[in-house]
């Protein structure tokens, strides 16, 4: 069973969230995304409805991407086990409570560049379902 974080996981979770009809109802989404987990750094293409390109990348990589999003590993295996808990983010976890609360935020972009950054809040109710399918996933989060 694929462990967080990974690319087999992360792979794992976007398979799932393909398929997913509540995903596809928020629309097309077009982002280069990244998550940052303690010192491991990957990147995701999403493109339309495919979430494809999933691999782990350098830390200069990130200055690629149109954001990423970060937090310590504690944080992310909080996240990820209430989501497990519940089958979705609620109250302090979901992504736009993680933005608003952290003291510099979720998402950053390498280059300063505040229009790739945007996207987001523009794709943000389909990466929290991104990450509330993770649910699914049969691996325990917290491990």
């Amino acid at each position: 069973m694929p462990e967080f974080p990974s690319t087999e996981w992360l792979t794992d979770v976007a398979e799932i969230t393909m398929h997913d009809d509540a995903y596809r109802k928020f629309g097309r989404v077009d982002a280069l995304v990244g998550i940052k987990v303690g010192d491991r750094s990957f990147r995701l293409t999403f493109d339309v409805f495919d979430i494809r390109d999933i691999r782990e990348i350098a830390f200069d990589e990130l200055r690629d991407l149109d954001f990423y999003l970060e937090m310590e590993p504690e944080r992310w295996q909080a996240m990820l086990q209430s989501i497990h808990e519940h089958g979705r983010a609620e109250g302090e976890f979901t992504l736009n409570s993680l933005d608003l609360t952290l003291p510099d935020g979720l998402h950053y972009n390498a280059t300063g560049d505040g229009y790739r950054a945007d996207k987001f809040f523009r794709f943000n109710e389909s990466l929290q379902r991104f990450f509330d399918v993770s649910a699914q996933v049969t691996s325990n989060p917290a491990q």
